[in-house]
């Protein structure tokens, strides 16, 4: 067996690193709007049974076959989780007439174990008008591999997957268009189109606003990095609600060590666009800097389920290995982002 020395090691990881840091923060990469990775849509979904907070009494979603139906999960471990979570349950709320009229049954299941008194909490923000269940042995979370909290899956009349949803500006819209396309009332053409209007003229603000974002990332690539910020900043003056700018400004907050303002400028952009890779990454990156190194290295992976050639997403898990000291992980992911980097180049 070939051994080889930490120093040569580190030695290989810095020039592999180095190459492919060249496309650090220069791809837009989109991870996938399914949050559960151990099932598919079309899949049957696994036999679960929740608790009731009101009464104690259980139900299974077996017992429910022959109804569609539309689970939240939901989570409130911290701040962030909690206000998303009861936005999109109080949206559920507010969409229930469409739904009972399509007869979709409705339950908002607390997918993480909180305490209990959190979770009343939470449930007490609602209107009451939907049941508020418990996963007690976060059966769930395992047996579906949920990884975006909050989230939603829809189950067909059969008991088989029909579509998932994680958190998003637009969630209303985008759970009555699943609903639609799984009642068969309309086809994902359809809905995509109603979701996705033709292309209108940029005003001159929002083109002005684009020309910053598109400084900023040339800045990036040639280490101007307080340039690429002051860039990033008079995109977001003319266009708030721009999710690239608060994504990409938040990750070069990251690299200055400004850790609150990379968070609520990631928040920002979670909350304008929750797919928005380079922005998941940096948020990874700021929880193993928080001590939370496997929570991160956990989602770095399960955003790899879905997005194993973005370089990006294998040199951030890199990263992450390189501080473990685990160094054969570290070597074969920044391989891996290197090869990845070589073959855009070629193709280029």
């Amino acid at each position: 067996m070939r051994t080889h020395s930490v120093a040569g090691i580190r030695t290989n990881l810095f020039i592999i690193g180095i190459a492919s840091l060249l496309v650090l923060f220069c791809g837009a990469g989109m991870a996938s709007s399914f949050p559960f990775r151990a099932i598919s849509p079309g899949d049957p979904l696994p036999p679960l049974t929740f608790k009731r907070i009101s009464d104690g009494s259980t139900l299974s979603l077996t017992s429910l076959r022959g109804n569609p139906v539309a689970v939240v999960f939901w989570g409130a471990d911290i701040d962030v989780k909690k206000e998303r979570s009861l936005k999109t349950m109080l949206e559920a709320e507010q969409m229930l007439p469409f739904l009972e009229e399509r007869g979709v049954r409705v339950l908002l299941v607390n997918a993480q174990g909180d305490d209990i008194d959190v979770i009343r909490e939470v449930a007490g923000g609602l209107g009451g008008k939907l049941p508020v269940y418990l996963d007690e042995n976060r059966k769930a979370y395992s047996d579906l591999g949920i990884f975006v909290v909050p989230s939603v899956i829809l189950v067909d009349r059969e008991g088989k997957v029909a579509a998932g949803l994680g958190f998003s500006h637009d969630f209303s819209e985008r759970l009555q268009g699943e609903v639609q396309i799984m009642l068969g009332e309309k086809s994902r053409e359809q809905v995509e189109q109603e979701l996705r209007p033709g292309m209108v003229e940029k005003s001159a603000e929002e083109k002005q606003s684009a020309r910053h974002l598109n400084m900023a990332l040339v800045m990036m690539k040639r280490g101007q990095i307080e340039s690429a910020v002051n860039e990033l900043q008079k995109a977001l003056e003319i266009e708030p609600g721009m999710a690239e700018a608060h994504g990409q400004l938040g990750c070069l907050y990251l690299e200055q060590g400004r850790l609150e303002e990379a968070k609520k400028a990631l928040d920002r952009s979670y909350d304008l666009d929750p797919e928005y890779l380079p922005a998941n990454i940096c948020d990874a990156r700021i929880m193993a800097a928080e001590g939370q190194m496997n929570e991160a290295i956990g989602d770095l992976q399960a955003l790899l389920f879905r997005n194993a050639r973005n370089p990006e997403l294998h040199y951030a898990l890199g990263g992450l290995y390189e501080q473990q000291e685990k160094f054969a992980e570290a070597a074969e992911a920044y391989r891996k982002a290197f090869e990845l980097v070589a073959r855009q180049v070629e193709f280029e």
